[in-house]
């Protein structure tokens, strides 16, 4: 047998294809990249060196990742897009030989001394010569764009001294991770804030979506902001001057902040709630709580309001989400 160990409870996964016999390895390596990776296509290369391994930890939203493969190609087409219930990135850092990908009819090679932000939304096609070897991390496109409001496909950052941005960013996805995992939520959740924002620094000078005009500083307290109204939707007085006063900055600071954001504090406030609700929708374990109780559970005073506002976001209502959570 393969060997896979689970430690749900602190976020762990651990999989390998070494002790398979041939004719299993390529499902079973489908079905392991894809309970963590999304639906994707395997196309063997070489069966007689058909491998595949990873270890993957959660921190709060992020999933790092380490992963090695051999003998095959990884794809994925319109159709496995389809069906993915979650758009993300790909933070890599490859270490092993140079692997050849095709991005939106792009075909580009990652290789050692890059980094590379990847969108792992559309369809891709990989060329598979000596095998895969890296060290990544899953961030949902959402955090992303929280930060970043226009996201490319793709960035290339180099690794060297003519980028200490990125190498610093390096160090300390990698420091996290040999910390990882975090037995408090709220470690798990500062430090992932803190890489999203590092992350959103080092592309400040890669990147049309961040505008000029907004500084590091601005970023830094973006980050924590948006942290902040995560961490207490369940506020139903939550406002600009609520946050404001928590966060010691004026209410027209505030709103600079989020200007380049390109939506209102308000706004954000409300596309967090829903956001968090759609979650608690679909989370099977939380099938007791009703539909009210989670309205009041993100901050929405009337049940009513939460519906209509729902509907207007995801094109469902709340119950309709509850029952058929893939469709949107």
């Amino acid at each position: 047998m393969s060997k896979q160990v689970r430690d749900m409870d602190v976020g762990i996964f651990t999989a390998s294809t070494y002790h398979l016999p041939k004719f299993a390895k390529r499902d079973y390596w489908t079905k392991t990249l894809g309970e963590i990776w999304g639906d994707i296509q395997i196309e063997p290369t070489n069966i007689d060196c058909f491998e595949g391994r990873i270890r993957s930890v959660k921190a709060n939203q992020l999933l790092f990742n380490e992963i090695s493969f051999r003998g095959h190609n990884i794809h994925r087409t319109t159709r496995n897009i389809a069906n993915m219930n979650n758009d993300f990135y790909v933070l890599a850092f490859p270490f092993g030989d140079p692997w050849q990908m095709n991005l939106r009819d792009e075909t580009f090679t990652l290789k050692r001394g890059n980094a590379y932000l990847l969108c792992n939304s559309i369809p891709y096609k990989s060329k598979d010569k000596n095998g895969y070897d890296t060290f990544n991390v899953i961030i949902p496109t959402q955090l992303l764009r929280d930060l970043i409001p226009t996201l490319e496909t793709r960035y290339i950052l180099p690794l060297d001294q003519n980028n200490k941005k990125a190498s610093i960013l390096q160090s300390f996805v990698r420091s996290l991770y040999g910390c990882l995992p975090f037995r408090r939520e709220d470690e798990a959740s500062f430090m992932e804030n803190n890489l999203l924002n590092l992350l959103a620094f080092v592309l400040k000078d890669n990147s049309k979506g961040i505008d000029a005009n907004d500084t590091s500083v601005k970023l830094a307290h973006r980050g924590r902001i948006l942290d902040y109204i995560s961490r207490n939707l369940s506020q139903e007085l939550m406002s600009p001057e609520t946050i404001a006063e928590q966060q010691g900055i004026s209410v027209s600071y505030l709103h600079r902040v989020f200007k380049p954001y390109g939506k209102t504090v308000v706004e954000v406030i409300r596309e967090k709630r829903l956001q968090a609700a759609k979650r608690l929708l679909t989370q099977p374990d939380l099938a007791g709580l009703s539909v009210t109780e989670i309205a009041y559970r993100v901050g929405f005073k009337h049940p009513s309001d939460f519906s209509r506002a729902y509907k207007s976001l995801y094109g469902q209502s709340p119950r309709d989400a509850r029952e058929c959570p893939g469709e949107h």
